[in-house]
């Protein structure tokens, strides 16, 4: 069957089955393309549509914000941090479960990133959440060059990045998951970002709070303390639960 002769239900179909059996809804708009002849009007919409449809009688399954995967695929994990906030789920019991909380932190601001609107980035290409690859959860694959080539360099290697969906991005909160070192390091590659206006979020276990505090007092941080933000994994896990519950009332109420 030509490209063009395919219906949705298959361009959906192909999409997961070559991406590994699960795709994130900008995998299936940037990939739609190579697989049928887009029509005009808002054909966004009506992938959607179908998809959501096809959610519905069981042929994917939802295993993260914007994430779909073949049910099959879904049964080789363990239930997912969406699968369980959707259940109603403890979400500190989902964390005390990770063996991987910095992967599993990354791939849930990466997730939140995406359900507010913002384009996402991260640095780490190895790492997986859920059995979802990072890099595949984000919306950009490349940094956007929006200023001097030493500064992109700088947010390039932070964790996670939410950039403006604009048509020239800029960063707005930039990430940094610390599991083990004393922030400095992270809060004076963040400090030589000040001129854009944007947050730098650092993103540790609550008990580290006060060793975030003391830097803060410390120069050259305190000159700009109020753009650093500290952020506990409790908080980060907590929102994702909630953004899952929010998505899945939505898609109740509006019979997606």
């Amino acid at each position: 069957m030509s490209n063009a002769m395919k219906s949705w239900s298959e361009v959906i179909r192909d999409i997961i089955e070559s991406n590994g059996g699960q795709a994130s809804l900008h995998t299936l708009y940037q990939q739609a393309k190579e697989h049928r002849n887009l029509p005009t009007g808002d054909w966004q919409k009506t992938l959607r549509g179908v998809l959501y449809r096809e959610v519905r009688k069981g042929e994917y399954v939802r295993v993260g914000l914007g994430v779909f995967a073949l049910p099959q695929q879904a049964q080789n994990q363990t239930a997912t941090a969406y699968q369980q906030a959707a259940q109603g789920q403890s979400f500190l019991n989902y964390l005390k479960q990770q063996s991987d909380t910095h992967g599993a932190i990354q791939g849930m601001l990466i997730e939140i990133g995406n359900h507010l609107g913002y384009l996402t980035y991260t640095s780490d290409k190895n790492r997986t959440f859920d059995g979802k690859p990072l890099v595949s959860l984000c919306r950009l694959s490349e940094i956007p060059l929006f200023a001097y080539p030493e500064l992109v360099d700088v947010a390039r290697n932070r964790d996670v990045l939410w950039f403006s969906n604009t048509r020239h991005p800029f960063p707005k909160y930039i990430y940094d998951v610390e599991n083990t070192t004393d922030f400095r390091n992270s809060m004076q590659q963040m400090y030589q970002l000040q001129d854009f206006d944007a947050r730098f979020v650092l993103v540790a276990d609550s008990q580290r709070r006060a060793q975030f505090q003391r830097n803060l007092q410390s120069e050259p941080f305190v000159k700009i303390a109020a753009r650093y933000w500290f952020r506990s994994y409790e908080q980060v896990v907590r929102f994702y639960f909630s953004c899952v519950e929010h998505y899945e009332l939505r898609l109740q109420f509006l019979d997606a």
